[in-house]
């Protein structure tokens, strides 16, 4: 059985106790995103509206909590005073922050549905059996397919892309797809699977395999965006970057979206084609960051060709390293369950040194815990008694807060020159959802 260093902390918990956002009954009108290191709001978690592709994950944060509070108890750490409130705190709390997140689910203007309504609403619907949460998942996988068109055997990413560099804004004349885009694929075969319609998974199956023919190279590196010609299907007009250092580097967050993507959509079709790709891209990967000769040299940096200020102290992006560890334990999953013979037909090489992709993905995990784990934990305290005047009203948690509002530091959401808004060292609310996902992944596959 393997520990889970380091993930046994009440921050995520504190913050979402129902206590702190009491103040919102309706919808919650903005998110958490990211939490600066530095300038006015150091530390304070800024917002984006809830229409923004980032708003499930801090419901899916608090959702993961919630499954681990329920299967695995023994990886919470929460005061014995508080264990009993623990499961409905954080259920309310889940079910408070996703109320948006139901009424985003018919949205047909994204390729983000999944990031959306995954990490929440599915897990409310598994764990509970909230119906409501079932529908708007389902209603969220048909919106996706709605972005599909057959003749070009993709699902639109982006209707448009603009930065200072570059304006793309006519559909008519341009199809837009991203790296990012496997890792909403998920959603299409899961509700495909759950009603029956292989339609969703046909869709899927058709996108992954357009984004490996026109977004990987060779090596199995990967371009973060290609704008493919609808007017000849089949033809790329460009390939270039949004948010990584230039059109022709490895963005290492794309790469990670790269190594889960093609991973989940073998675990779900078995073609060996996406197994060996996601064995490609995680081989990629792990040896750029054999190759760094800086401390912790497996939290990656931002992009894996940008040029360094200072090469002793890259500039890195926790939530590539964090995204990149889960793909590689479905990988390591796959591989489990082949024969030797299965095995040896992928043309498989141990990784890292002669360790398999769990040993890289823990090693992963535990630099960027080692190296950006904030330590400066909130932590719960006993309620304060109640008047006299106010029999039978529930006791509220006191918190203690943090100066950090996020789990991780180092985070780099967009680096990219030419972006209307550049921002690096930060927390970022999909890295702490993919670190604490990491550690729900190792408990379900019996290894925590």
């Amino acid at each position: 059985m393997l520990a889970i260093p380091g993930w046994q902390r009440p921050h995520v918990i504190c913050y979402a106790s129902p206590s702190t956002n009491a103040a919102f009954k309706g919808p919650i009108p903005s998110y958490p995103e990211s939490a600066p290191q530095s300038g006015a709001g150091r530390g304070r978690y800024e917002y984006r509206d809830a229409e923004f592709w980032t708003c499930g994950f801090f419901p899916g944060t608090v959702y993961t909590l919630l499954e681990r509070a329920a299967k695995f108890p023994a990886h919470v750490s929460a005061p014995k005073w508080y264990r009993e409130h623990l499961y409905s705190d954080l259920l309310t709390c889940g079910r408070h922050w996703s109320i948006a997140l139901n009424d985003m689910s018919s949205r047909t203007d994204t390729h983000d549905m999944g990031f959306i309504v995954q990490p929440a609403l599915q897990k409310d619907w598994e764990m509970t059996g909230n119906l409501r949460s079932l529908d708007s998942v389902t209603k969220a996988a048909y919106a996706l397919a709605s972005r599909y068109d057959p003749a070009i055997g993709a699902i639109r990413s982006w209707d448009r892309a603009i930065n200072h560099r570059y304006r793309i804004d006519d559909m008519t004349e341009n199809f837009l797809v991203i790296i990012d885009s496997m890792c909403n694929l998920d959603l299409l075969f899961y509700i495909g699977h759950l009603v029956h319609d292989e339609s969703l998974a046909s869709i899927a199956t058709t996108h992954a395999n357009t984004v490996r023919r026109t977004i990987l190279r060779e090596d199995c590196s990967t371009f973060h965006l290609v704008n493919l010609d609808p007017r000849r299907p089949g033809e790329v007009i460009s390939r270039m970057t949004n948010q990584g250092y230039n059109d022709a580097s490895t963005w290492s967050r794309g790469q990670a979206w790269a190594i889960m993507g093609f991973a989940q959509t073998y675990l779900w079709t078995k073609d060996s084609t996406f197994l060996k790709t996601a064995i490609g891209c995680a081989n990629l990967f792990l040896s750029r960051l054999d190759a760094a000769s800086h401390h912790h040299p497996f939290v990656p940096a931002w992009d894996f060709d940008a040029h360094q200020e200072d090469p002793a102290e890259p500039l890195r992006d926790t939530s590539a390293g964090v995204i990149a560890a889960n793909g590689m334990l479905l990988i390591h999953q796959a591989l489990q369950s082949l024969s030797v013979s299965s095995i040896s037909e992928l043309s498989y090489r141990p990784v890292a040194g002669g360790s398999d992709f769990l040993d890289a993905a823990l090693l992963i995990v535990q630099e960027t815990l080692d190296m950006s784990l904030d330590r400066d934990f909130a932590s719960l305290l006993p309620p304060l008694p109640l008047p006299s005047s106010s029999p039978g009203e529930k006791l509220h948690a006191q918190i203690s807060p943090s100066s950090f509002d996020a789990i991780l530091r180092n985070a780099t959401a967009n680096n990219n020159e030419h972006a209307h808004k550049r921002y690096w060292d930060h927390g970022l609310v999909y890295a702490d959802y993919f670190l604490l996902e990491f550690g729900n992944k190792l408990c379900r596959m019996g290894l925590c």
